[in-house]
């Protein structure tokens, strides 16, 4: 096998796996895919060969069991989520002679991905950050609770196992009697959580970085998106985003850059700023240790920086891109039109905002398959809500 071939292994599936594969498999690159269960990502043209391995994302002994006894080897590691970093990072010094990971060191992830850590490590570093508060009991949660005008977001210290236990990232508190209540509720189910002003604004406030670090956490390929809507509207993941300049949103690139490279970091990342009207300020919401869910639209753009990770990875040279297209889109478009009704957007408003859609969650003209089964498995749920609803006024 030529160098240039060396094969990688995607781990993880959804929208996030899925455009990994894509950005790979279209440069002629074999890309096997791990899952716990079949989804959409298996179903790609683009993945060679797809394992699925229950509990594999968050037991690292699986994890590491699986890497010692496949048969892929010198591949490039891929993970697609908060957890897969972390346990693939853990497992770096065991694994690293046999595979290639454009990841950093399990404590800088961990960092990162850890909110008490990350915003601490944001303060000692004069960055600004939404107001943040942790408590460590009753006592002191009822103190705190004076200290915010409200709502009051509620988040975990470690959103992914929240989110796939609770199917969200927090809980918004409209008042200090139910910032009191979830906060019980945390302490009964062993959740450390934190206490997190909401900054006013909508999606569009929100703005972010993709882009890949290497080993001497040199930044080699970046990218600017704004956001334009989020599904559920407030707090969550983005479903309509647009790339902008770099130099449109140069003093927090510059600073999100700095951070990164104080902390030693290297890899593929995301970090996501939101304009607060209150003070005048950009603050930094968080960075993913990890590529974006969208990141087929950098590569859209002209930056494909899963590409770039793969060949800086494996120690071969690439031509640096710079520029890229502004003003196409990425789209999610059943949570986009979801979204949009619910924030009561008008028809027309909603149809104009498409505009200059280059790039969909699922569907691909020259990968279509994977979008087929997305829209089969949104029938089923459509309709095992539709007939539990119905089942529950009868």
């Amino acid at each position: 096998m030529q160098k240039s071939m060396f094969p990688a292994i995607v781990f993880g599936g959804g929208v996030n796996g899925l455009g990994v594969t894509r950005n790979l498999g279209r440069n002629g690159i074999p890309v096997y895919c791990v899952v716990e269960k079949p989804e959409q990502v298996i179903y790609s043209k683009f993945c060679k060969k797809f394992y699925i391995v229950p509990n594999i994302e968050n037991n690292i002994k699986i994890l590491s069991n699986f890497l010692r006894e496949t048969k892929i080897k010198s591949a490039v590691l891929f993970p697609t989520s908060d957890l897969f970093c972390l346990n693939i990072s853990a497992a770096k010094e065991e694994i690293e002679k046999t595979y290639f990971m454009p990841l950093s060191k399990f404590d800088i992830i961990r960092k990162l991905i850890n909110k008490k850590e990350f915003y601490g490590s944001l303060s000692k570093n004069n960055l600004p950050y939404p107001k943040t508060l942790f408590p460590d009991s009753l006592i002191n949660a009822n103190k705190m609770k004076d200290e915010f005008q409200y709502p009051v977001f509620i988040k975990p210290y470690e959103s992914q196992e929240f989110g796939m236990k609770f199917n969200k990232k927090g809980f918004l508190a409209n008042s200090k009697k139910e910032l009191i209540k979830y906060y019980k509720f945390a302490l009964k189910n062993n959740i450390e959580v934190m206490f997190q002003e909401v900054i006013p604004g909508t999606s569009d406030n929100i703005y972010g970085i993709e882009g890949y670090f290497d080993k001497t956490s040199t930044p080699i390929g970046l990218f600017a998106y704004r956001r334009l809507r989020g599904f559920p509207p407030n707090f969550g993941n983005t479903c309509l985003r647009e790339s902008i300049p770099l130099l449109a949103f140069n003093p927090q690139v510059e600073k999100t850059i700095e951070y990164l490279q104080k902390i030693k970091y290297s890899g593929l990342m995301e970090a996501e700023w939101k304009w607060d009207p209150q003070d005048r300020l950009f603050k930094l919401l968080e960075i993913n240790a990890r590529q974006s869910m969208q990141n087929t639209l950098p590569s859209r753009c002209g930056v494909n920086l899963i590409l770039i990770a793969y060949l800086n990875s494996i120690g071969l040279k690439f031509k640096r891109v710079d520029t890229y297209k502004i003003g196409e889109k990425w789209i999610d478009f059943i949570q986009d039109m979801t979204s949009a009704a619910i924030s009561a957007t008008s028809p027309l408003n909603w149809i104009r905002s498409l505009n200059n859609v280059k790039e969909f969650s699922y569907f691909a003209i020259d990968d279509y398959f994977p979008w087929i089964i997305s829209l089969f498995e949104t029938a089923q749920e459509l309709s095992k809500r539709f007939f539990t609803n119905l089942s529950s006024t009868s």
